[in-house]
């Protein structure tokens, strides 16, 4: 089940066009071990070969998004990235009866995950973060100079992730490109990766019988030698690594035998961007099927069907109206029409002092009680479930906020006082409210981080008069700050929280 949380984000400067105009074309791909990738298509086809593959049904495969911060919190990407990413992952697949869905947002905060994934301290974390039961895809700031990667071995017990750079991850091909890998496909030009490209003063033209890995064939434009050679895929042409920022391929680079090559370039599984459209061919469609269905893919096939309704529209905006002036700024409750197959709601709020806030809520509105006085916000909000993430937002409407402060208190509902023990207390240690009242309350507990991100609440509580101990479970938490708040009815209150290791 999708989670449901808040978060802080920042908006993204680095456009793709732009890196596409630079000098040197950005790799689309960093991944480690190409040569497992490749070792692990040829064991799938030994393995799947007297299999029977279900005919005209769909598979469905659950995506889980790590979406990493710096450790402060700071710098999380959107969670809009991510939506969209899987969008365009469904449309790439969408020929090989093949979709996937959001099984979850999950939420780190490592300076050493979002800087540097691939060192050591930061692909230890990701090994501790992983959980088998969903394509795992983090969202990183840079993934070692390349816009993603994919980490074999594949399989529960080995690494089997995917990291994406949040300026890349909602790229029309980035995502699936790596879930290739994932499902172990090589690259067209297989065993040239390291070179960086074919150089004829470097690597000869025409190229010599090995690639410049020193363990793979380079594959004949002929295609005799195309099941050991290369990527050892017989209907993607012969391919020695030409990458291009727009599509194009103007060289005269020969193979072995001195034949011009003819490479493949609206290939997802290459590396040029720019195309219109791209595809597999019908021979990588098969290894994909390989893999989905072989033995260390089962964790990816929980045979569940998602809510399939198409999202088509958008939802209204009901108040605040645009331009609205909210008299309070501790009490600020926005409002939008329900929109039918909708599950949830992405709702993103920005103003100038604290930068761009989203929320995700299961509800048509939204209740804020931290905003700031008399500050000018604009906020909009899109409607999507587990599977349709493609719609777009609302009309984005702007308010401001007033100086008056809500006056309802706990105590005027008869709350006479409340605690959080222990505290401090350890970040795998369950806590307690306690609460004192003259009366039945019922309440919702909420926690959160200091930068308002909702890390656990308990909703619809019911204290009896007296004294009652409300048990909380967050799960672990990482040590600092938070913030545990009370609401009832339309009164909130707040008290700190200090978790230790």
């Amino acid at each position: 089940m999708i989670k449901r949380f808040i978060t802080l984000t920042l908006s993204l400067g680095i456009l793709l066009t732009a890196a596409l105009q630079a000098q040197q074309p950005i790799h689309l791909c960093g991944t480690r071990d190409v040569e497992a990738v490749k070792q692990q298509m040829l064991q799938n086809r030994l393995e799947m070969r007297d299999f029977v593959f279900p005919r005209n049904a769909v598979t469905y495969v659950p995506v889980r998004f790590i979406l990493v911060a710096k450790s402060d919190g700071s710098g999380r990407p959107n969670e809009r990235l991510a939506l969209q990413a899987l969008c365009n992952l469904n449309e790439q697949y969408a020929d090989q009866d093949i979709q996937f869905y959001l099984s979850e947002f999950y939420y780190y905060n490592s300076t050493t995950v979002y800087t540097n994934p691939t060192g050591f301290g930061g692909s230890t974390a990701i090994k501790n973060l992983m959980q088998y039961n969903a394509i795992n895809v983090f969202v990183t700031n840079e993934a070692d100079d390349a816009a993603a990667y994919y980490q074999p071995p594949a399989g529960p017990g080995g690494n089997d992730w995917i990291v994406a750079t949040s300026a890349y991850v909602s790229d029309v091909r980035v995502l699936a490109h790596e879930v290739g890998h994932f499902f172990s496909l090589p690259h067209p030009f297989h065993g040239w990766e390291s070179s960086g490209g074919w150089d004829p003063n470097i690597h000869g033209n025409p190229v010599g019988t090995m690639a410049p890995d020193g363990q793979t064939l380079n594959e004949l434009v002929n295609g005799s030698n195309c099941e050991i050679a290369g990527d050892g895929i017989c209907d993607t042409p012969a391919d020695y690594m030409f990458p291009s920022g727009n599509c194009t391929y103007n060289l005269n680079a020969k193979d072995p035998n001195g034949q011009l090559l003819d490479p493949d370039k609206e290939n997802i599984m290459n590396y040029h961007f720019g195309c219109s459209s791209y595809h597999f061919s019908d021979d990588q469609k098969q290894e994909i099927q390989n893999s989905l269905f072989s033995s260390n893919r089962n964790y990816v096939r929980p045979n569940y069907t998602p809510n399939l309704t198409e999202i088509n529209q958008s939802p209204s905006v009901i108040s605040p109206s645009q331009n609205e002036e909210i008299p309070t700024y501790n009490h600020v409750e926005l409002e939008w029409s329900e929109v039918p197959g909708a599950d949830y709601y992405l709702l993103e709020i920005s103003n100038a002092s604290f930068g761009t806030r989203t929320y995700i809520v299961e509800d048509n509105s939204l209740l804020l009680t931290d905003l700031e006085p008399n500050k000018g916000y604009i906020w909009k909000v899109m409607a999507f479930n587990e599977y349709y993430t493609c719609a777009n937002y609302s009309t984005q409407k702007i308010f401001k906020t007033g100086d008056e402060i809500f006056s309802a208190t706990v105590e005027e509902l008869g709350l006479e006082s409340w605690s959080v023990f222990p505290n401090p207390v350890s970040g795998t240690q369950r806590f307690f409210v306690s609460t004192k009242t003259t009366k039945p309350v019922e309440m919702d507990v909420i926690v959160r981080t200091l930068t308002g991100q909702a890390v656990y609440s308990k909703t619809g509580v019911k204290v009896a008069p007296g004294q009652t101990d409300v048990e909380l479970s967050p799960g672990k938490l990482p040590a600092g700050m938070y913030l545990v708040s009370i609401r009832a009815e339309d009164a909130v209150d707040t008290k700190r929280l200090v978790v230790v290791e």
